[in-house]
């Protein structure tokens, strides 16, 4: 994460974790041991709230949102700008949505009980993003603040 994005963060109310590089223990650039070695357990993502995440969306901060929901539960209802990803998408289609591993990710989905969103967030931290960010308050707590949302594409 650079400087000036940390500093953005931490001014919005970021709550960061770390997590390595490599996802797997390794340093920033190093390597993990063993293709065998067990995976190591990802650490849990970091937190963002609603106002925080508004924050950064208006600071122009280049970052990717992401809603979790599928099914029954997507009631077609977005953040602004975000895009659908579910925790089961392959790293294809991870990748035809989000830059770069290092682009900045939040996922969300509807509220603190629903465990779409932290699933998701794992899942991309395993497939090797490295800043993935979690709106645990979801859409509701978004919408709750009387913010505005989108209709899915």
């Amino acid at each position: 994460m650079t400087k000036l994005l940390a500093v953005i963060l931490a001014g919005v109310g970021l709550v960061a974790h770390s997590v390595s590089a490599a996802g797997c223990g390794a340093a920033a650039g190093g390597t993990c041991a063993s293709a065998a070695a067990p995976a190591a357990k990802v650490a849990a993502p970091a937190t963002i709230n609603p106002a925080g995440l508004a924050a950064l969306l208006q600071s122009g901060a280049k970052v990717v949102v992401l809603d979790a929901r599928s099914g029954k539960f997507d009631d077609g209802r977005r953040l602004p700008g975000a895009k659908s990803l579910t925790d089961q998408a392959t790293a294809e289609q991870a990748a035809a949505v989000i830059p770069s591993r290092d682009t900045l990710v939040v996922t969300y989905c509807s509220n603190p009980k629903c465990q779409a969103s932290p699933k998701l967030a794992k899942h991309l931290q395993g497939l090797g993003y490295t800043n993935v960010v979690e709106l645990p308050e979801g859409i509701d707590g978004w919408v709750g603040e009387g913010r505005a949302v989108e209709k899915a594409n």
